[in-house]
């Protein structure tokens, strides 16, 4: 079979076109970018679960924020700097990532801009001195590197956002001031501090009067007790969105447009269509999960032979070997639920929680389907909720759910595609 182009994209953030929804937190983002230009700045957590569309709605954020994409009637000229964390990371690294964004966006506006990039030289006299800040060795002293990040910072907002920023500086035009994007925030380590050094960040700032900066940060439930960790009224610097899943409407968006960008290129006899009981199973399989939505829309395509995507081909896209399922699991889940587990009886536990999704589930309740010992299931429920697999509720004893309820539905997937294998092979 010949090879076409595929318009799904599972492995990469959508901005356009195939991102739906999100109207809400788009719009919101769009007035907290007008008001920090004015010095009054809101910050924003999008917390989600995996898979849910929070490196999309950052893209989105990015371009708003740089007017390459406009909402309502606001055009926004914001330096932008979008960095990932990693748990690796220390406040040195996060200096030269946030050093390095500045200076690849202002190396796009324009020439003769060394008097920013000397603004950043400290990084390299700590190096220079001989400062190692990994391995074990000696860490650069903490609260006056962190000021060095932070007056930088200033000092950067200053330059670039003052009436003669064009003539002075060679920029191609002023800019609005400083939007610091954090995907994965809450892979920050302890030693980090990352929400210590935003809150100082955001306190000097005002102080310098040169408060013209927004920060988004992006990632998992446990986001907000890392923050929480470093300082305990970190949290108090944002305005919180927690991601729901796509609506029916708005899968049903993602698919069409999808449709619609390959048959812009494809020549009439070569269209592609989808069968509304298609449609109406990616809906299903996907739960909302932008990323399920994009590798289950992928997958169907991949399969289709003769240009009508139908329900054969949401299955067989979704249920064979090296489907949808398949990669979606390799990418999210077969870690937790296979490696970091060794006992089949806290997979059973796991089976057991997923039938609520991630809804708070008792003990007792677990206890009645369980089929191992009471002191099994303990040990089992201390376990996974050591491993983060699962959540305790925090002052109430004997309450748990699982993290992400899109876990909950791959394993109820794997568990249906478990039964009917065994099924098959027992009427074999």
């Amino acid at each position: 079979m010949a090879s076409k182009y595929n318009p799904f994209r599972p492995n990469s953030p959508v901005y356009t076109g195939m991102f739906a929804g999100r109207i809400k937190e788009v719009g919101r983002i769009d007035e907290l970018l007008y008001q920090a230009k004015l010095e009054n700045p809101s910050h924003m957590l999008i917390i989600g679960e995996r898979g849910i569309g929070k490196s999309s709605l950052l893209l989105v954020a990015n371009h708003f924020s740089k007017g390459t994409l406009t909402w309502a009637e606001n055009k926004h000229n914001f330096l932008t700097i979008q960095i990932a964390l990693n748990s690796d990371i220390t406040i040195v690294d996060l200096a030269r990532k946030i050093s390095a964004g500045i200076a690849r966006e202002l190396d796009k506006s324009g020439p003769g801009l060394a008097y920013i990039k000397k603004i950043w030289d400290f990084i390299q006299k700590w190096e220079a001195l001989g400062v190692k800040y990994k391995g074990g060795e000696k860490e650069p002293n903490a609260p006056e590197f962190v000021d060095n990040i932070i007056y930088s910072l200033a000092d950067t907002i200053k330059a670039i956002t003052k009436p003669n920023a064009i003539s002075e500086l060679g920029l191609r035009d002023q800019k609005d001031g400083i939007v610091l994007l954090i995907d994965e925030a809450d892979n920050a380590s302890k030693e980090l501090g990352l929400g210590s050094f935003l809150k100082t960040l955001t306190e000097v700032l005002v102080k310098e009067e040169c408060n013209k900066i927004m920060l988004i940060l992006a990632g998992l439930p446990r986001l907000r007790d890392a923050l929480r960790e470093s300082h305990e009224s970190s949290l108090r610097l944002f305005e919180e969105y927690e991601l729901p899943p796509l609506s029916s409407d708005e899968v049903k968006h993602v698919i069409n447009s999808g449709i619609a960008e390959y048959n812009k290129q494809a020549t009439s006899d070569t269209q592609i269509s989808i069968n509304g009981d298609a449609l109406e199973h990616i809906i299903f399989y996907s739960e909302g999960y932008p990323h399920f939505v994009q590798q289950i829309g992928a997958s169907s395509f991949t399969v289709n032979t003769d240009n009508i995507i139908t329900l054969e081909d949401v299955k067989k896209g979704m249920f064979m070997r090296g489907g949808a399922l398949d990669l979606i699991g390799a990418k999210y889940y077969k870690d937790l639920y296979y490696n970091r587990i060794s006992v089949d009886s806290y997979r059973e536990i796991l089976k057991i929680m997923a039938q609520r999704w991630n809804d708070w589930i008792c003990k007792k309740d677990i206890a009645k389907q369980f089929k191992g010992k009471p002191t099994t299931l303990l040990n089992g429920l201390k376990a996974l909720r050591d491993r983060n697999i699962i959540l305790s509720k925090s002052g109430t004893r004997g309450l748990y759910r699982l993290q992400w309820k899109s876990f909950a539905f791959w394993i109820k997937t794997v568990t249906e595609q478990q039964d009917f294998e065994n099924s098959d092979s027992a009427l074999k």
